[in-house]
C-alpha cells in the first residue's frame, strides 16, 4: 500500500512503500543519499550498499527518474524533510531519466521546446495547481449563483466575431472556422431561457502578434446573464467573482512568495473609471489620446502604476471601437461596455448586449456586417430575449499577472503562437 511523504511523521518505526521521483543523488563509498519527492513533499532516503542489492542500479539514476522504495521510517533531527528519513530496504526502478536538455536559465523558446522538462520545476508545478484552483473557484462562484456551465462548439460555419483573425479549417466538402469566442452561443443560452451561463474553454485568434501578451490559442472564461440593464451590473458581478476566486488562493500564498517573489492579491483593490476619465489621467502624465482611440498597452500599464489598484474597470467605450452587438448610447456616442485591467494588462472585455432584433440588424448594417452572414445569430432574437450582458476573461493573463510573469505564454500548459505548433 502506498504511503505519502506528508504522512511519514505518523509512521516512525514502520516499514512503508513510497512512489517517488528523484531530485538529488549523492553516491558515497558505503552509503547512497537520495532526495526524492511525491506530490506532497520531499524525503531523504539512505541506502546501505551492504544490505540493498539494487544499489548499483540506484547509483545510475539521474534527476527525474521514478522508482518505488520500501523501507523503515526513522526520526532524523538534522533532516528538513518532515523530521524523518527512510532507511531503504529495497528499490524498484520504473524509469531512468536522461540528462535534462534545459534549465530555468535557458531561453523561453528553448524551454518551450522541452516543455515537459520545463514543467518539472516546482514553480511551474505550482503555477499549474494555482491555475486549476482559480478556475475551480470561478466555476464554484458561478454555479453558486445558479449559472449553467456550457460547452459551446469550437467548429463554426461562420466567423464568431469579425471575419478577421480567424482560423479556417477544411470541414468535409466545405470550410469551417475555429471559434474566436463563444459569444453568440452564450447569448443563445440566454435567449433559450437560461438566466446565467458560463464556459471555461479554448479560444482561437489568428493574430500574427509575437508579443509577450498574445497567443493564438488561450483559455477563456466567458460569462453571460439575463436582466442586465447597465454596465455597472456586469462589472459588479465580475468584481465579486474575482474577489471570491482570489481569496480562495490563500493556501498558495506562502509558496508563491517563495518561488515567484510576489504577494497574491487575496483582497484586490478596485477602481472604476470611464474611458474619458482614464484618458484625462494619462494626459496629465504626458500620454495624450484622441477621442476615438483605445487605451494602448503602455496606457494600461501606466494606469496601474499611477493608481496602484489591482483591478481597474474602464467603461463607456465609443461606438467606433466596439462590435455591433453591444448596447449603444447614440446620444453619447458610447457603448455600455468596459475593459478590465489587472495589474497593468487588459484581462476582460464586457458589455450589456443589444437584445432587440430590429436594433441589432440596424447596428450590424452600420458596422458593415452582412445580415445574411449572421442569420443564425440573429435568429436568437426573433422569438424573445431578455436584456442581458456578460464578459470574456483571459485566464492565462490572470495567472501571469498573479505570479508576476512577464510572458503570458509561461502561464499556459503548452502555449501556441504563430510559430509554435509543437510540442
Amino acid at each position: 500500500m502506498r504511503t505519502l511523504v506528508e504522512d511519514l511523521k505518523h509512521h516512525v518505526g514502520e516499514v512503508v512503500t513510497l512512489y517517488l521521483t528523484l531530485d538529488v543523488l549523492r553516491d558515497q563509498k558505503n552509503l547512497q543519499f537520495l532526495l526524492a519527492h511525491d506530490v506532497t513533499g520531499k524525503i531523504q532516503l539512505v541506502v546501505d550498499k551492504s544490505s540493498v542489492a539494487e544499489h548499483p542500479q540506484v547509483g545510475q539514476l539521474l534527476v527525474g527518474s521514478t522508482f518505488a522504495t520500501t523501507g523503515r521510517i526513522v526520526a532524523a533531527t538534522q533532516s528538513k524533510t518532515y523530521g524523518v528519513e527512510i532507511q531503504v530496504q529495497s528499490v524498484e526502478i520504473f524509469s531512468k531519466a536522461q540528462p535534462y536538455p534545459v534549465t530555468e536559465a535557458s531561453s523561453v523558446d528553448l524551454r518551450f521546446n522541452f516543455r515537459v522538462v520545463d514543467l518539472k520545476a516546482p514553480k511551474w508545478q505550482l503555477m499549474l495547481r494555482l491555475r486549476s484552483a482559480f478556475e475551480f473557484a470561478c466555476r464554484e462562484f458561478a454555479l453558486s449563483h445558479g449559472f449553467t456551465e456550457l460547452h459551446t462548439p469550437k467548429l463554426m460555419g461562420n466567423a464568431s466575431e469579425s471575419g478577421a483573425q480567424v482560423f479556417r479549417v477544411d470541414y468535409f466538402e466545405t470550410q469551417a472556422f475555429l471559434a474566436q469566442s463563444p459569444q453568440f452561443y452564450k447569448q443563445m443560452g440566454i435567449a433559450s431561457g437560461l438566466e446565467g451561463v458560463f464556459e471555461i474553454g479554448p479560444v482561437f485568434r489568428a493574430e500574427e502578434s509575437r508579443s509577450s501578451r498574445h497567443m493564438t490559442e488561450f483559455t477563456g472564461l466567458d460569462v453571460e446573464f439575463a436582466w442586465a440593464f447597465e454596465t455597472a451590473q456586469v462589472m459588479a458581478f465580475e468584481e465579486q467573482m474575482l474577489s471570491y476566486a482570489f481569496a480562495k488562493l490563500e493556501p498558495f500564498s506562502e509558496d508563491v512568495k517563495a518561488l515567484f517573489g510576489v504577494d497574491l492579491p487575496l483582497a484586490p483593490s478596485v477602481r472604476y473609471l470611464t474611458l474619458s476619465e482614464a484618458k484625462e489621467i494619462l494626459s496629465a502624465h504626458g500620454m495624450s489620446l484622441g477621442p476615438a482611440q483605445d487605451l494602448p498597452d503602455e496606457g494600461e500599464s501606466m494606469l496601474h502604476k499611477l493608481l496602484g489598484s489591482d483591478l481597474i474597470f474602464v467603461s463607456d467605450y465609443p461606438i467606433a471601437r466596439r462590435p455591433f452587438y453591444h448596447a449603444w448610447d447614440r446620444e453619447q456616442n458610447t457603448t455600455k461596455s468596459f475593459d478590465l485591467i489587472f495589474k497593468g494588462i487588459e484581462i476582460t472585455t464586457g458589455a450589456v448586449r443589444e437584445h432587440r432584433y430590429e436594433v441589432l440588424c440596424e447596428q450590424a448594417t452600420e458596422k458593415g456586417v452582412e445580415l445574411a452572414s449572421i442569420t443564425h445569430y440573429l435568429d436568437n432574437f426573433r422569438y424573445g430575449c431578455p436584456p442581458h450582458g456578460g464578459f470574456g476573461l483571459g485566464v492565462d493573463r490572470v495567472i501571469a499577472r498573479l505570479l508576476g510573469l512577464s510572458n503570458v505564454k509561461e502561464a499556459a500548459f503548452v502555449p501556441r503562437d504563430p510559430e509554435r505548433l509543437v510540442p
